[in-house]
């Protein structure tokens, strides 16, 4: 049995660099010829990507139109924002637009191809939780995950307690690779001041008026809103399998409320930085 492990363990670490080669290939070709900026975002699942998403892609719609009054709708920016590094998509980008990847895949090769790589993180509790939800939410709960564990993962803290070890994992070795680094925490509690940080160091014009009203109607309430109203509640999930609404709250700190002290405690334990990097989220 174990002999056989192995083999189906090495047969799908070949194909993974077989696909991986290609995407690669592909990318490096198509962004080879363009000069234009080339920038990568990149984080953990639920970690405040689709947010910091609209907030730049909002940012940009305002330097060509500043008289917009409303966040663009989540079919809109999938639309500017089309490429995915893991899908090895070629899109060109919409004028007045940056050629912007985005991925929840760790760091590999793919990342060198990137004049700017940026990496937003959020306290690993709050991100669980809210990623609990999102694959709970679907047709088959978990999908992604081995048949077996799924029943075990629909409680929320052998979730979290299972995920935490690839959370850590994830970070560690983003933080590593990141041209700058983007603390969900540290823009809730000043977006703007994020967001200039964010602005000036991609190089693109900043203006203070702009960015204000960008963070206004970039806020969750904001998109959530539009959701709703223009019947896109499935946010970033598909269509055609998520159940739930993409958008919840976006608040830090609703661990407590959700997670056993045990299970908060164990995360505390094994991510001792957390308090030190989250610290406005705790009690």
């Amino acid at each position: 049995m174990g002999t056989r492990n192995r083999k189906i363990e090495m047969i799908s670490y070949l194909k993974d660099k077989y696909y991986w080669y290609n995407i690669n290939q592909r990318l490096k070709k198509f962004l080879k010829g363009n000069e234009e900026q080339k920038i990568l975002m990149y984080g953990y699942p639920k970690s405040g990507n689709t947010w910091l998403r609209f907030l730049l892609y909002n940012y940009r719609d305002f330097l060509i139109n500043p008289g917009a009054l409303e966040t663009m709708t989540y079919d809109r920016l999938n639309s500017i924002q089309n490429n995915i590094m893991e899908k090895g998509t070629t899109f060109g980008s919409e004028d007045g637009f940056p050629i912007f990847y985005r991925t929840h895949v760790g760091y590999n090769t793919s990342y060198a191809l990137f004049d700017k790589k940026v990496f937003i993180h959020r306290n690993p509790l709050d991100t669980l939780v809210s990623s609990y939800y999102f694959y709970r939410n679907r047709k088959v709960p978990f999908c992604d995950d081995i048949i077996a564990l799924r029943e075990k993962l629909s409680d929320i803290d052998y979730y979290v307690v299972y995920k935490i070890d690839g959370w850590i994992d994830f970070y560690k070795e983003s933080i590593q690779h990141a041209d700058i680094v983007m603390n969900y925490s540290r823009m809730q509690v000043n977006c703007e001041q994020e967001l200039v940080r964010l602005i000036s160091f991609l190089d693109w014009d900043l203006n203070q008026e702009l960015v204000r009203r960008t963070v206004e109607i970039s806020s969750f309430n904001k998109v959530k809103t539009m959701g709703l109203e223009r019947n896109q509640k499935h946010g970033m999930g598909p269509k055609d399998t998520f159940e739930g609404e993409f958008t919840r709250s976006g608040k830090e700190g609703q661990f407590y409320n959700e997670l056993k002290k045990e299970t908060i405690n164990l995360v505390f334990k094994k991510f001792p930085e957390f308090k030190a990097l989250y610290q406005d989220c705790l009690e």
